[in-house]
C-alpha cells in the first residue's frame, strides 16, 4: 500500500513539506574527492552527429551526445533517482548536485570539474544564475550564493523552511518563496534578510515546481497552494492585496509554470486547469479572460503565444489577446516541462520522452526517449538544449 501511494505521489510530483538539518561548507579548488566522485564526467558523442531518421515522417533530433554526470548512479539502471533541483549554467560551468552531499561546477567544454562544495543537505530549488554567481537552495532552509567559476561561497542565509521555487532577482533584492509559503526578501550583495511575509502554511500536500514570483508596480506577486495571488510591497514587506481568481472542487490549485506580465495583465496557469489573464492596472483585480483545460502542469510565454502543458499530454498554444486556441497537440504522456525556442517548443514528458513541436503550427518535428525521468526544466546555452534526467545524465540537442 505504501509503495502504491509513493508511486502516485511521485507521478504527480507532489511535495510533502518538511525541514532538515545540515549545512554547506567551502571546499578547495582541488579537493580530495570521496570514492563515488570522479574528476571528469563520462561524455559520449560530444561531436555533433546527425542520427538516422527514426521513421519516414519524423526526424531524430540533432543530438550532440550524452554526458554521464554520475557514472556510479548510471550503473544502477533502470532505477532512477529523483532530482528536484536540476542544474544551472553560468560562464560555461554546469552547477548542481553531482553526487550525495556534493555540489560541483563542471566545465561543459571539457567535462572536468572545477570545484566542489560539500552539502549535507540536498538541493531543493533550481540553481539560479545571476551575473557571475549562482544561488542555491537546500533542504535545511539555507540559501547560498557562490561564485560560478571558483565555487567560493559569497554568503549564506538561513530561512525558516526550504525553498523549491525558482528565485527572483529584482534590482538588488533576491526573492525566495518557501515551501511554507513564506516570502523572503534578501539583499543580493550581503544575504541579509530585509523582510519576511507569511502567506499562511499550506493545507496538506502541494505541487512541486510552483511559479516564480513577479514584480509589478513596486509589488512582488506570488502564488499559493490554494490558487491565490498575494501582492506584497517591495519596500516594506506589507500586504498590498490578495486575490483568488477562481474556486473549484479540484484537489490541487497550485499556480504552476510561468507567471507573465504583459501590458498590465498577469497571465497565470493553475494545476486545477484554470488559465487566466488578470487585469492589474486598476484598484480592483478583474479577469480579462479565463479558460479551463484538463489539468495544467506547466506553461511558458514566448512572443505572442502562451503555451500550456497538461497532465493528459496535451499542449496548447493560446492567443493572449482573446484566449483563442491557435493549436492543440497530443504528445501521449503527461507534460512536465515546456521550453520555447525561436521556432520550436520542446516538451519534456514522463518516462523521459522529449517532443519538439513547431511553434507556429504545433506539428511534431521529432521525438526522443531518454530512458529516465525528466525532473527539471532543460537548460539553454549557445543554441544547445540540455536535458538532465534522474540518472544525472545530460542530453544535448541542437536547437533552432
Amino acid at each position: 500500500m505504501f509503495t502504491s501511494v509513493l508511486r502516485w505521489l511521485t507521478f504527480f510530483s507532489v511535495l510533502v513539506v518538511y525541514g532538515g538539518q545540515a549545512g554547506l561548507a567551502w571546499a578547495d579548488m582541488q579537493p580530495v574527492l570521496p570514492a563515488p566522485l570522479v574528476a571528469t564526467a563520462n561524455t559520449e558523442g560530444i561531436k555533433p552527429e546527425l542520427e538516422a531518421k527514426s521513421s519516414a515522417v519524423l526526424e531524430r533530433p540533432f543530438h550532440y551526445g550524452v554526458t554521464r554526470l554520475s557514472p556510479m548512479l548510471d550503473k544502477e539502471k533502470p532505477l532512477a533517482a529523483f532530482d528536484p533541483a536540476g542544474y544551472a549554467i553560468n560562464s560555461g560551468i554546469l552547477v548542481g548536485s553531482f553526487a550525495d552531499q556534493w555540489i560541483g561546477g563542471m566545465a561543459l567544454s571539457t567535462g572536468r570539474f572545477q570545484w566542489w562544495v560539500e552539502s549535507k543537505a540536498s538541493l531543493t530549488a533550481p540553481p539560479s544564475s545571476f551575473g557571475g554567481s549562482v544561488v542555491l537552495g537546500t533542504r535545511d532552509g539555507r540559501v547560498t550564493r557562490l561564485d560560478a567559476l571558483t565555487g567560493k561561497i559569497l554568503w549564506t542565509a538561513n530561512l525558516d523552511y526550504f525553498t523549491e521555487r525558482p528565485f527572483l532577482l529584482n534590482g538588488t533584492t533576491l526573492y525566495a518563496v518557501t515551501a511554507a509559503q513564506g516570502l523572503y526578501a534578501l539583499d543580493f550583495q550581503t544575504g541579509k534578510i530585509l523582510w519576511i511575509f507569511d502567506g499562511g502554511f499550506p493545507e496538506g500536500l502541494t505541487i512541486r515546481g510552483g511559479a516564480r514570483p513577479v514584480v509589478y508596480e513596486n509589488k512582488v506577486i506570488f502564488g499559493t497552494a490554494a490558487g491565490e495571488l498575494i501582492a506584497i510591497a517591495v519596500d516594506s514587506g506589507k500586504l498590498a492585496w490578495r486575490y483568488n481568481p477562481a474556486y473549484n472542487s479540484a484537489r490541487f490549485h497550485d499556480i504552476v509554470g510561468e507567471m507573465v506580465l504583459r501590458g498590465g495583465h498577469l497571465f497565470i496557469s493553475r494545476y486545477d486547469g484554470i488559465v487566466a489573464a488578470i487585469d492589474l492596472s486598476g484598484s480592483v483585480r478583474n479577469i480579462i479572460w479565463q479558460e479551463t483545460l484538463p489539468g495544467v502542469t506547466t506553461s511558458v510565454f514566448r512572443g505572442d503565444r502562451y503555451y500550456v502543458g497538461c497532465l493528459n499530454g496535451d499542449v496548447y498554444a493560446l492567443d493572449p489577446d482573446n484566449l483563442r486556441k491557435v493549436w492543440r497537440k497530443v504528445t501521449g504522456v503527461a507534460v512536465t516541462t515546456l521550453t520555447a525556442g525561436e521556432s520550436s517548443i520542446f516538451v519534456g514528458g514522463t518516462a523521459g520522452r522529449v517532443t519538439a513541436l513547431e511553434a507556429r503550427t504545433g506539428n511534431i518535428q521529432w521525438v526522443d526517449q531518454l530512458g529516465s525521468a525528466i525532473a527539471t526544466p532543460p537548460l539553454v546555452e549557445a543554441n544547445i538544449l540540455y536535458f538532465s534526467t534522474g540518472m544525472k545524465n545530460l542530453y544535448a540537442y541542437k536547437i533552432k
